[in-house]
């Protein structure tokens, strides 16, 4: 596997690369500065100079003479006084022909001589003097800031030198709040490590500097832990209804079976057939109807057909053996001509865990079962939500089925306690089954 680096050596390597890049920026800038200041200076005093010429020069005679100087400043060896040109034999050897410069653009002039390198600015130019105007090269020494110059970079060591210094201390800065940021989030991958796989109990925000990002993700972690819990419980109680969805008719299958060898008498023979028959088809339903819940609806299943009251009533009779020994009447009314998109098959199941539950539950009373073009209402008498007996257990997880086949096609599905949606004002018993056949229910 790749080694990942820790977020310490990221943050480590980046501000490293922002550190380098700042102390290059830092050398180029100081470099190109003292380069740009060096010619403005140069060129601020070549014009002072000429204009100081213009004034002191305009009614002298300069016939005859090679250069004139113009000493405004103390002197010294790197510290010459401006010269004006007149003649270019007397030009020093290292000085470039007057001829082949531009009038009035400065040039700068290096050359090696005596102790070290001498450095002039010059700048050909033209200068009215006596009633005449003679071409002439103005040059002014600047060996003297190019000494200054040599010493700059002394000072600017000490300007690193702080500039590193503040650097290591922003990078010890930068390195401890890191360490603040990712400790808690080393302890969170530690706990998550430590624990057991069956350990689903939410996570503690682990000790150290909070942040929103962090308790973001706690939070987003244990709502997934429930969510697991939520569906490894359903499923486990999923199990225990498919259990029990299939032996039912397995045990009428297997009774049958048994009266068949006992008898010879055709009409009995007939009959046990049909239950045979009978517990086929409803476990070739069920199983049919839990391998289409993990498949994607085909079209051909919503092909809209008429809910007629005999496929209700057939439904709904099926059923009525768990009502044996009870005082319970059923009855069935479909109002107008609703109109379903589902199969026969999906619909016998989900109605009939529906009537499952209020036949399992209710012990004395009546279950209706209304059918209208907005949905289905199931309503028994029993003891209501929060009073259901235990025998009523197993049919109650049926409704986990009816869900998953609500959400399949899109209908949906609420269970209500009547005694708190009478609307006579009066406490009623038992509970009430509301099936819609669009998502928005029954309105």
């Amino acid at each position: 596997m790749k080694s990942v680096p820790s977020a310490k050596r990221l943050t480590f390597f980046y501000f490293s690369i922002v550190a380098v890049a700042l102390v290059t920026i830092h050398a180029t800038v100081f470099e190109l500065t003292t380069e740009d200041i060096e010619h403005l200076y140069a060129e601020n005093r070549l014009k002072a100079n000429e204009t100081f010429a213009l004034r002191v020069l305009a009614d002298a005679d300069l016939t005859g003479l090679d250069k004139v100087e113009l000493p405004t400043e103390e002197l010294s060896d790197v510290n010459t006084p401006p010269v004006i040109y007149l003649n270019w034999q007397h030009l020093p050897a290292a000085f470039p022909d007057p001829d082949t410069m531009k009038l009035n653009v400065p040039r700068e002039v290096k050359f090696e001589a005596g102790q070290g390198d001498n450095a002039y600015f010059m700048k050909l130019i033209e200068l009215p003097a006596g009633g005449k105007t003679y071409r002439a090269l103005l040059v002014i020494d600047n060996t003297l800031y190019e000494f200054s110059e040599e010493q700059l970079p002394g000072a600017h060591a000490k300007q690193l030198a702080i500039s590193l210094t503040l650097l290591v201390i922003s990078l010890f800065v930068v390195m401890k709040i890191a360490d603040r940021l990712t400790r808690p989030i080393s302890r969170f991958a530690n706990t998550l490590a430590d624990r057991s796989p069956d350990d689903l109990e939410p996570v503690a925000v682990p000790e150290g500097t909070a942040t929103r990002e962090l308790l973001k993700m706690v939070e987003t972690f244990n709502d997934y832990q429930a969510r697991i819990r939520d569906l490894l419980e359903r499923e486990r109680a999923f199990n225990r209804y498919t259990s029990h969805e299939l032996r039912t008719p397995l045990m009428v299958m297997k009774g049958a079976i048994t009266l068949l060898g006992e008898s010879k008498d055709e009409a009995f023979i007939e009959k046990q057939r049909q239950r045979l028959e009978k517990a086929t088809g409803e476990i070739s339903e069920f199983i049919e109807t839990l391998l289409s819940l993990t498949k994607a609806v085909e079209g051909a299943e919503l092909i809209p057909r008429i809910l007629s009251e005999d496929e209700v009533q057939n439904v709904v009779a099926n059923h009525q053996y768990l009502l044996n020994n009870k005082p319970v009447e059923w009855w069935v009314k479909v109002e107008g001509c609703p109109v379903v998109c589902m199969p026969e098959a999906a619909f016998h199941i989900l109605l009939g865990n529906v009537v499952k539950n209020a036949f399992a539950c209710v012990e004395q009373g009546t279950v209706s079962v209304v059918v209208n073009e907005a949905g289905i209402r199931v309503c028994d008498t029993g003891p209501g939500l929060y009073g259901k007996s235990a025998a009523s257990e197993g049919f109650g997880l049926g409704l986990l089925l009816v869900r998953d086949i609500c959400h399949r096609y899109g209908w949906s599905f609420e269970l209500k306690d009547n005694g708190s949606s009478d609307t006579t004002g009066a406490l009623a018993s038992g509970c009430t089954a509301i099936i819609g056949f669009t998502s928005s229910g029954l309105g």
